[in-house]
């Protein structure tokens, strides 16, 4: 089609003598004019080919469907900016952290929690109602916690805590089975002038101390005793010395006996 306006144009332009020679160059006007038009559209085609490719890559893409969404840059920047805490640049402060510090696997050996006491105990402590708390002698509760299966090993009456408004007294025996049984039948049960007596079962650390004259107000200003830590004094029980190799498994029977 443009070639042949092209002629048309040419011969209208000169005399007849003159419209072969310009028949050459109207032709070459032509077929650069085709040229560029094809070119024009192939360009045009192939930009609109890959604007409709990237747009169906990003509708595609279920995260984000915006045309300018960083595409998971936000995450890479995240790695980066805040790296995992064992990373290899903290490696000098954790050495440094574990070298001061404890690691929380190991805080259980700071602090080991009593034995249950229905369990290990095998003291008994006994509280009155109001005002008869000091009415009971040590022979009327040994006579009132003696039986055919069991009996007490030693008693202690009319024990007061500063703290405390009444008066305790203690019964001691050989054995945790003993204990169970005794506070299961004389609970609720009366002794001499006292009408009531509720028994209950108390830290046989406590006992000790009672046992050996030593105060209960004093030696717990640090908090509990941990269950490796004798009664009194700074001394453990054997094998939990610091530079002392830990006894056999199930060469001690009891948690606080023998002492």
């Amino acid at each position: 089609l443009f070639v042949t306006a092209a002629i048309i144009a040419a011969e209208h332009l000169r005399p007849r003598m003159g419209r072969r020679s310009l028949l050459v160059p109207a032709l070459l006007a032509a077929a650069a004019a085709a040229a560029l038009t094809l070119w024009e559209q192939a360009t045009s085609s192939q930009d609109a080919a890959f604007v409709a490719a990237g747009l169906s890559r990003r509708v595609e893409n279920v995260r984000d469907s915006s045309a300018i969404a960083m595409q998971g840059g936000s995450r890479r920047q995240n790695r980066y900016n805040h790296p995992k805490k064992w990373h290899v640049k903290y490696h000098n402060q954790n050495m440094k952290t574990l070298a001061l510090h404890v690691p929380n696997d190991a805080q259980a050996l700071f602090f080991m929690p009593e034995a249950n006491l229905e369990d290990w105990s095998h003291t008994l402590k006994l509280s009155f109602p109001e005002g008869e708390d000091d009415v009971v002698t040590e022979e009327e509760v040994m006579e009132y916690f003696t039986t055919d299966e069991y009996k007490p090993e030693a008693v202690i009456v009319g024990h007061q805590m500063p703290h405390e408004e009444v008066k305790h007294a203690y019964v001691h025996f050989s054995c945790n089975a003993d204990a169970k049984k005794a506070r299961k039948e004389k609970s609720g049960g009366a002794i001499g002038k006292a009408s009531e007596v509720k028994a209950v079962y108390t830290d046989e650390k406590k006992w000790i101390r009672l046992r050996d004259g030593v105060n209960l107000a004093g030696g717990f200003s640090w908090g509990k005793r941990a269950r490796w830590m004798k009664a009194y004094g700074d001394k453990p029980y054997p094998g939990w010395g610091t530079m002392e190799e830990a006894l056999p498994t199930g060469s001690r029977n009891h948690w606080y006996y023998p002492e």
